[in-house]
């Protein structure tokens, strides 16, 4: 009697010990799993109900006593398995498996055991007779079992199998502080099952007393011990599954209460430390960067940068942090993502300095035409303090007269979308007073959200528009006043050769004559050369190019008769070229024969088809046997510069070269054998009835 009565107070204390381990993790658990408490708190309870009406049993002195809290244990002792196995798998992320309906499942097993043990007085399922005593995993009878309890056995054997499967699963699975909570969690739920096993072998007498229940005590106390010393299950890998080692960005999960749960190798790499010193801690604590990421995580939306003194020098990461929900809503926490920015922030400092040290005027105008960014070239061109410029009104130094155009173009701008670009010419006010006439660029990037407003790259062009309008009044006068006064001069010059001069004053007015001749087709280049430089560029259509030729080479054999044409010419042949081309082909002839200083002149024309790069394309060269271009002219034409030393004898072969580049056509210079020059003009061939129009073939050979 004595044995039992102390060992009844064992498992009083076992008792107690199970359900204050219960109530603990029930109150301190707020961030885990739910489940996972619940789960556990039920089955640390069941072992309480288990070990309490054991040890009354115990201390019964009546039968009917005896069988009332045996019938009690039985509450606890058949359910306890089954609330342990929902445990395991909940502990061990399996438990999507507990569904509705294999909890249903589940619970049908204990339900009917505890029924059967409530009328087990009318049947003999549990016990084949006599007197039930308490053995192994769950009581048994000093005499035979029952089907039912036979059952029961090994239904309880598999599920504590399966739950302990689960559980090296995870084991395996955990890394260093998970894996100390879940050796916790083994090796309280094996030292029942060696408890049990034990007593199954014990002797059926009433001195072999069943030791599984104050086990469960044991287990509870390993319980809060973990629970204490490694946060079980308080501090969790909630994100386990979302955060991959192999990322290139850094990974920090932090749970509700604000303490880091988990990091990858990248994440520890960056902060320079091992696991174990950041897992457990709260997230503002961390050094140096913890109060950077605490803001990231109090306001999702925001984005931090910070530096870190790395062995290759400072490099910089970007922090952004995500809010997540875990299954049914009950896992939640924070992913911190961390990407390293250092090259983007290279490329930004780089072309900071671009801007900082261009001419062009870079401005960024928001929405309410306001100056949010100005560059420092404001101040070199237009002579203002770019700072002092910033918040001011857009369109203040803009001319009255070009303002409101302006403002109604930065309307439409804001209107369009994202992207869209406007060109427009405008004048602004010096700080001196002076206007100055710019060329303007404006970018939509409103809904960008790094700019937000509208980015005008405009460039002073107010030199070039001088320098045009300079040469307009030039053009004025060698088109116009020029030509008027070429005009007196040729008919002064008709007036000598129609009276009886001299024949030496005759051959001075022919002189005259033919020099104003010069000089009125001088001017007629200048107007063509005009054209070129101030229609659009680029318009190009299929052009018949052999009639002419053959008209301006018979127009020579008759000028000239004592002159040698060659022409080896098509019937036809089309090219795509600008409408000056025949221009420029009378230009190349008519320089063949009139610079050529030999007695019996020579020039041929040949056309001949070309391929280049897959593109066909139609040369045109003309051969003489004159004096030849000098190689200090062609190469002005080659390099496209003149200088006081290097410059063309004129403006006809400017004109052609002009005029075949409008038509993205080559131009090519070669010395004839064994004497005069051959010029070539490579065009690309095209045919009268094609498809496309100008526009489109232009833009399809580009």
């Amino acid at each position: 009697m004595l044995t039992e009565i102390v060992y009844a107070g064992a498992l009083f204390a076992a008792g107690v010990v199970s359900a204050v381990t219960a109530i603990v993790v029930l109150g301190r658990v707020r961030s885990y799993t739910q489940r996972v408490p619940l789960m556990f708190a039920a089955t640390a309870l069941s072992a309480a109900v288990w070990a309490t009406a054991y040890g009354f049993s115990l201390l019964s002195t009546t039968p009917a006593g005896r069988a009332l809290w045996l019938q009690v244990l039985w509450f606890g002792a058949a359910s306890l398995a089954t609330f342990w196995f929902a445990f395991a798998l909940s502990y061990t992320r399996y438990e999507g498996l507990l569904t509705s309906w294999t909890a249903t499942l589940l619970a049908v097993e204990p339900l009917v055991v505890i029924g059967i043990v409530v009328t087990a007085g009318r049947h003999d399922f549990l016990l084949a007779g006599s007197e039930a005593t308490a053995f192994g995993v769950l009581p048994t009878v000093s005499t035979a079992a029952g089907p039912l309890l036979l059952f029961h056995g090994v239904y309880t054997g598999v599920l504590v199998l399966a739950g302990l499967g689960c559980l090296v699963v995870q084991y395996r699975r955990s890394r260093r502080l998970y894996r100390r909570q879940v050796s916790v969690v083994l090796a309280a739920s094996v030292v029942p099952v060696v408890a049990s096993l034990l007593s199954a072998d014990a002797p059926g007498s009433a001195a072999g007393l069943d030791v599984t229940p104050v086990a469960f005590g044991l287990s509870s106390v390993a319980i809060l011990v973990g629970f204490y010393r490694y946060q079980l299950f308080d501090l969790s890998p909630i994100a386990r599954d979302v955060v991959v080692g192999e990322l290139r960005d850094g990974a920090v999960v932090v749970d509700d209460r604000g303490r880091v749960v988990e990091t990858n190798p990248r994440a520890r790499q960056i902060f320079d430390t091992e696991e174990d010193s950041l897992l457990g801690r709260r997230l503002a604590d961390v050094p140096d960067y913890g109060p950077t990421l605490q803001r990231i995580v109090d306001d999702p939306m925001a984005r931090e940068e910070f530096v870190v003194d790395a062995s290759d020098g400072d490099r910089f990461f970007e922090a952004t942090a995500s809010r997540f929900d875990g299954q049914g809503a009950h896992e939640r926490g924070h992913l911190i993502m961390l990407r390293d920015v250092t090259e983007r922030r290279r490329t930004e400092e780089e072309f900071r300095a671009l801007i900082e040290n261009s001419r062009d005027l870079i401005t960024v105008v928001a929405p309410d035409g306001t100056r949010v960014y100005c560059a420092p070239s404001f101040e070199r061109t237009l002579g203002h303090d770019p700072e002092e410029m910033i918040g001011r009104e857009a369109f203040e130094l803009l001319h009255p007269d070009d303002r409101d155009e302006i403002r109604r173009l930065f309307e439409r701008l804001l209107a369009d979308e994202q992207g869209t670009q406007e060109r427009a010419e405008y004048r602004v006010r010096h700080a001196d007073g002076s206007w100055r006439t710019f060329e303007a660029v404006g970018v939509n990037l409103v809904d960008d959200p790094t700019v937000q407003g509208v980015v005008v790259n405009a460039r002073d062009v107010t030199a070039r528009r001088r320098y045009e309008q300079r040469l307009r009044v030039l053009n004025r006068v060698l088109r116009h006043d020029l030509r008027n006064e070429v005009n007196v001069i040729q008919g002064h010059a008709d007036l000598l050769l129609e009276r009886n001069v001299t024949a030496e004053a005759k051959e001075h007015a022919r002189v005259i004559r033919k020099k104003a001749e010069t000089l009125v087709e001088l001017g007629e280049q200048t107007r063509k050369i005009d054209y070129t430089l101030h229609s659009t560029d680029g318009v190009e259509k299929p052009l018949e190019i052999t009639e002419s030729i053959r008209d301006r080479l018979d127009s020579i054999q008759e000028e000239f008769p004592g002159a040698i044409v060659v022409a080896d010419l098509p019937d036809e042949q089309w090219v795509l070229a600008d409408d000056l081309i025949d221009s420029a082909m009378m230009n190349l002839i008519d320089n063949a024969i009139e610079h050529n200083d030999r007695v019996a002149p020579q020039i041929s024309v040949t056309i001949d088809p070309v391929t280049d790069d897959g593109v066909d394309y139609v040369e045109v060269a003309v051969a003489d046997n004159g004096p030849g271009i000098p190689e200090s002219e062609r190469r002005v034409f080659t390099e496209g510069t003149e200088t006081p030393l290097s410059h063309g004898s004129g403006l006809g072969l400017w004109l052609v070269e002009w005029i075949v580049t409008r038509s993205n056509g080559h131009l090519y210079f070669e010395e004839n054998e064994p004497r005069g020059t051959v010029v070539r003009i490579r065009l690309r061939e095209t045919t009268p009835m094609s498809t496309e129009g100008p526009e489109s073939q232009a833009a399809s050979t580009d």
